[in-house]
């Protein structure tokens, strides 16, 4: 009877193991995307802060910094849709909600570049700094 109610127990308790797992290796997720978005590669980093979304749904450090990376791959509308994703997990992010206003009255706007041309990075603006913090 003991190892029944230990084997129920310890079942009980690998659904709290199994998150903590995942979100350990949602964190590294975003650290590596981090390094990739430093290095501008963007689209490499894009790919690791969803995996890192994908272990953690309220990760919302992942989503603003996805929203980096499709505004520096000039693509405006996915990366609004980034930012608000944020913002509703994290709605006391007033760098962020300027990001977003400016981006929606057109003051900060997204320079296209020709398909041809080489990605630059296209100077994400000076308050833009918090992709480096990790505070959760």
């Amino acid at each position: 009877m003991k190892i029944f109610k230990l084997a129920f127990f310890l079942a009980a308790l690998a659904p709290i193991f199994t998150w903590a797992g995942s979100n350990a290796k949602s964190d590294d997720d975003y650290r590596v995307g981090l390094n990739l978005y430093a290095k501008g590669r963007y689209e490499a980093a894009l790919v690791r802060f969803q995996l890192a979304i994908d272990g953690n749904w309220d990760f919302w450090q992942s989503y603003q910094m996805v929203g980096y990376c499709y505004f520096e791959l000039r693509e405006k509308d996915a990366a609004l849709k980034a930012f608000t994703e944020s913002l509703k997990i994290k709605p006391n992010n007033p760098q962020l909600v300027k990001i977003v206003d400016e981006l929606k009255t057109g003051t900060l706007d997204i320079p296209l570049r020709p398909v041809e041309a080489e990605a630059q990075p296209i100077g994400t603006p000076v308050y833009i700094q918090t992709y480096y913090t990790f505070n959760k």
